[in-house]
């Protein structure tokens, strides 16, 4: 199994905590799979020639995931401003995000090439390259694409014919329309919905998954990127949808112990 996680990789900034973490959906993704025993697994995108590019290096060294397509060009690299409620649910601020290499970043076709015998693609909704991700893409990949939690039915609706597995942070009043999408386009459809678990969509059925007790929630940083990762990994080796989601429940129990998406 060959995965590859494009091409979200950057800092999530801490102010009120005075700290910044390695993140992104993308390198989150890929931590997973290591975490998960995935051994062949990389990211792609660009960084740029900055302390926080040198981070992310660094923990990707660390983890031994492959960042053999990980472009460093002359832009500064993304970063996130991360604010946390007294409940331990992240947000965000007008100003928050700042995309630097992210944004400017598109893949070559040295890039294309790398990614035509992986067997799982993950990718934000926002990522500038999806759309030529969904045209270039093959039908021996599983792809999936995360909608995060501010794309709406229209946006997913745009792309889904493409797309193998839909992921967003859901809201109660989207998932009629989410599971009338399934149904429509023969698609699954993941919706994490926080403390209240997540529900899947796929092939006329619905199905629930609770969220795994806790502790105490720190952060909720990173915990759909984990959750999709495990999912993912475990969709593609058993085909039970009700073990992937599982799967995919504890490994977001484990991110919320702590702060920022990946330790």
């Amino acid at each position: 199994m060959k995965i590859t996680a494009l091409t979200s990789n950057c800092v999530d900034v801490f102010p009120e905590k005075g700290k910044v973490y390695v993140g992104g959906n993308s390198l989150n993704f890929a931590t997973q799979c290591r975490l998960s025993g995935i051994k062949n697994i990389s990211v792609m995108g660009a960084i740029g020639d900055d302390d926080y590019g040198k981070s992310i290096q660094e923990h990707l060294n660390k983890s031994h995931i492959d960042h053999s397509h990980l472009h460093q060009i002359n832009a500064p690299t993304a970063s996130n401003k991360i604010f946390i409620n007294e409940e331990g649910d992240r947000y965000f601020k007008a100003d928050s995000w700042q995309g630097g290499a992210f944004d400017i970043f598109r893949l070559s076709e040295n890039d294309w090439k790398y990614l035509e015998d992986s067997t799982i693609i993950s990718m934000p909704a926002g990522d500038p390259n999806l759309k030529e991700l969904l045209i270039r893409r093959n039908n021996n990949q599983l792809v999936v694409i995360d909608f995060l939690d501010y794309f709406g039915i229209t946006d997913i609706e745009k792309h889904i014919e493409n797309i193998d597995i839909v992921f967003l942070s859901g809201k109660k009043e989207m998932l009629n329309d989410l599971e009338k999408l399934s149904v429509n386009y023969g698609k699954m459809i993941v919706a994490t919905l926080g403390a209240e678990g997540s529900i899947a969509f796929y092939n006329n059925h619905s199905y629930v998954q609770e969220a795994i007790a806790v502790d105490k929630v720190i952060d909720t940083t990173g915990c759909g990127d984990a959750y999709q990762a495990a999912f993912s990994i475990e969709w593609l080796q058993t085909y039970d949808i009700e073990k992937a989601m599982y799967a995919g429940a504890m490994a977001a129990s484990k991110v919320v112990a702590f702060i920022g998406g990946v330790q």
